[in-house]
């Protein structure tokens, strides 16, 4: 299973505002680092990212943009102050790249117009693995639970067996990282689901597609735009998955859920109650 190997935080010094009075205080922050990116000797874009699975992200971000079609695309990625990748073909990023402003709020680059794919899978995946493998990210976020500055994302097996799990700055990054690391490990899509703690908009759900995972679940929503493109591919689309038990931070106080429930809005066949 991988996750992120080495720091991702520091300690800051704070004054903190308790009982009507401001105190010293030391309060942890994610370190968010530049990655450029260079492809076939031509810079592509600047990512902004929590340190680690740095290789990971770059492949899964091209392949989630549509620069590669696989891993064998992919001759080399040198990792340095920038990452350095070489892809098989002539990709001249200057003239095949055009811009868009995604719902994160970041600039994304795509190859051309994203394909939407049908998902060949037909697994079944019960609802009891869905909360673990949900379960499984909360508790291995030890980086949200320090800072509350992160996403996560994980994913797992059938049987909510992990293979990759990530905490990021941003959504999009967890989801890159986690397809990366199935690209380069040669892992079968098909036979796995993804658990997430973002938001599954259209860019996101275009991703997933992508790569063929039958099955995203996500703690929070689902956008109309995610939910069209998910049912026009087949996806097992799942939002509000909170087990028994999580505790919920609102803007007054943590709630916590007394009954476990999730919302599957497109896809139930793949989904077993029992």
């Amino acid at each position: 299973m991988a996750t992120n190997p080495i720091a991702v935080s520091k300690n800051i010094n704070c004054w903190k505002l308790a009982d009507g009075q401001f105190s010293p205080a030391k309060v942890g922050v994610v370190i968010e680092k530049e990655l450029p990116l260079f492809v076939n000797g031509g810079r592509l874009a600047t990512a902004s990212l929590a340190p680690g699975l740095e290789k990971e992200f770059v492949a899964g971000y091209l392949y989630g943009q549509g620069f590669i079609e696989s891993a064998a695309d992919i001759i080399d990625i040198n990792l340095k102050d920038a990452a350095f990748v070489t892809l098989k073909g002539n990709l001249k990023t200057s003239s095949t790249t055009s811009y868009r402003i995604v719902s994160g709020g970041g600039r994304s680059a795509y190859a051309g117009e994203p394909a939407f794919r049908k998902i060949k899978s037909d697994i079944k995946i019960r609802k009891a693995n869905i909360f673990r493998a949900m379960n499984t990210l909360f508790q291995s976020a030890g980086l949200y639970g320090e800072t509350e500055g992160v996403h996560a994302a994980g994913l797992f097996r059938v049987a909510a067996e992990p293979l990759c799990l990530t905490e990021d700055i941003g959504r999009h990054n967890t989801l890159d990282k986690v397809i990366g690391f199935g690209l380069l490990h040669k892992i079968d899509f098909a036979g796995t689901f993804l658990v997430s703690t973002g938001r599954m908009a259209s860019e996101m759900v275009t991703k997933i597609c992508r790569c063929g995972i039958p099955v995203a679940a996500t703690k929070t929503a689902v956008t109309d735009k995610g939910l069209e493109i998910g049912k026009a591919c087949g996806l097992t689309l799942i939002g509000f998955v909170r087990d028994a038990g999580t505790r919920i931070n609102t803007d007054m106080d943590v709630r916590v859920v007394r009954e476990a429930g999730m919302k599957i809005y497109s896809g139930a066949r793949r989904i077993l109650c029992d």
